[in-house]
């Protein structure tokens, strides 16, 4: 199952980002500061340009426009930070993060599930099986939650 932009449904035909001339809009409104000439749609709702990174039109703040890469999953990064759907996620390592699959990525430290630590969740032995399910050493876990 692929992850999918959070404002088309199951598919996007058409990004809901429209350059211009000498704008940039995101579903009809424009975006304030903006540079049309060097902006460049990533993907899950991911752009940039020169200067800015934004997510659904707008701006993250901090975010390195240089170095940003949008991932999968809605998960994405830069030199210094990982995000999720936007939002820096405190305390994740940009050097070592992977994303998996079905919404599970993971660092040197910690194992993430739709951009939250999994708390105790073993990122060393981490391993994602099928249909949302995953497991590391000592338990298994479906969508994020540990199985009792």
């Amino acid at each position: 199952m692929e992850r999918h932009h959070p404002h088309c449904g199951n598919h996007c035909d058409r990004s809901p980002y429209y350059i211009g001339e000498n704008d940039v809009f995101y579903d009809g409104e424009k975006i304030g500061g903006a540079t049309a000439a060097s902006f460049v749609i990533l993907d899950d709702g991911y752009a940039k340009d020169t200067w800015n990174v934004y997510y659904l039109g707008k701006k993250i703040s901090g975010a390195s426009a240089d170095s940003f890469t949008a991932l999968r999953w809605g998960y994405a990064k830069d030199t210094w930070n990982v995000y999720f759907d936007g939002r820096k996620i405190k305390g994740a390592s940009a050097d070592s993060f992977d994303v998996l699959r079905d919404g599970y990525a993971k660092d040197t430290w910690n194992v993430y599930y739709l951009g939250k630590t999994i708390k105790g969740a073993s990122a060393d032995s981490f391993r994602c099986d099928r249909d949302g399910y995953a497991s590391d050493t000592w338990h298994t876990y479906r969508r994020g939650q540990r199985l009792r």
